[in-house]
């Protein structure tokens, strides 16, 4: 009896063991480590994805020149437009319909005042008449910066171009060394108010000047138009049955008188001097229907003018005065310009 008594005692505690552990509550789950808070916390919130600036809204500039019928003109619209298309620029391209006509370019800087452009690149008829619309450029906020033609008062950021004395004086002393220093010339003036007129004219008078034996038979203006060039050139052909040379300010005069001489059969005898580096005078200087011409890059001149007016609106600074260089083109060069 004692043996059995034992025996159901021990059974009796090992069954109750087992019950306490079945009944103890499951194990709750085991907290985070706080070093894997930590590192969430310090870890860097992924960024968004940076939105692109939007794009700048593209400049408007108008480019104003003295007229529609001369190569030259063209030039200088394609070298601006070159520079414009490089910088998210639009060209607007204006020149009077009648070559030099100040009422009508007047009229062409107001539009774009109207428009509101954003600058305009002038090349002036007149280089004192324009002033007034220089000034209501000015008085809207736009910057102007002058191409070729200087103006002789308002307010403007730049003036490109080459420095027309020195340029014509070039070309004059070679048609005197050509010339040998001696013979009767004819002289073909630009427009008149012009600087551009002005100072070519200072130039082949102070030349000349320096040569007795050089005689000036007549010098009048042709307005830089071929047009006109030719007719002047009929005119002074039937007064002066001797001539031996023409220096026009210009080429398309030039060009004129090329065309005057040679329908008269005296394009062999005289020489045709021009100032420009247009295609027409490039193509008649290979040909040896011109003697010389003088390069004075349009396209260089027009395409500084439009990189001022970006550098200025981007408050840069901007030199006032930008030289472009002059360059004698004659036979023996002018293949490189016709490339």
């Amino acid at each position: 009896m004692k043996k059995v008594s034992l025996l159901s005692i021990f059974c009796l505690v090992i069954a109750m063991s087992f019950l306490a552990v079945a009944c103890q509550p499951a194990a709750a789950p085991a907290e985070e480590a706080p070093a894997a808070e930590e590192a969430a916390a310090e870890a860097p919130a992924e960024e968004a994805p940076a939105e692109e600036a939007p794009a700048a809204e593209p400049l408007t500039f108008g480019l104003v020149t003295k007229a529609l019928n001369n190569p030259f003109w063209e030039m200088m619209h394609e070298g601006a437009v070159k520079v414009a298309e490089a910088n998210n620029v639009e060209i607007i391209y204006l020149a009077p319909t009648k070559a030099n006509n100040l009422e009508e370019q007047t009229r062409l800087v107001d539009d774009l005042i109207a428009q509101k452009v954003d600058g305009i690149v002038l090349v002036p008829v007149d280089s004192t008449g324009i002033v007034p619309a220089i000034e209501r450029a000015n008085a809207a906020g736009i910057p102007v910066a002058l191409a070729n033609t200087k103006a002789t008062g308002g307010e403007y950021i730049t003036f490109s171009a080459v420095e027309n004395y020195d340029a014509m004086s070039m070309l004059v002393e070679e048609a005197v060394k050509t010339l040998g220093e001696k013979g009767k010339v004819i002289i073909l003036e630009g427009t008149a108010g012009a600087q551009t007129a002005i100072d070519r004219k200072a130039g082949v008078d102070d030349v000349l000047a320096k040569y007795p034996d050089i005689e000036v038979l007549a010098s009048q203006t042709a307005d830089f138009q071929r047009a006109q060039g030719l007719t002047v050139m009929e005119n002074l052909l039937q007064a002066y049955p001797e001539i031996d040379a023409v220096i026009a300010c210009n080429d398309e005069m030039a060009l004129g008188a090329v065309e005057a001489l040679d329908a008269a059969g005296r394009l062999a005898d005289t020489m045709v001097f021009g100032f420009d580096g247009n295609n027409d005078a490039l193509k008649a200087v290979s040909e040896g229907r011109m003697v010389a011409t003088c390069f004075q890059n349009p396209q260089m001149q027009a395409g500084d003018a439009v990189q001022a007016l970006i550098d200025y609106i981007g408050g840069k600074e901007v030199a006032e005065r930008i030289q472009t260089t002059a360059i004698l083109v004659t036979k023996d060069n002018v293949a490189e310009f016709i490339k």
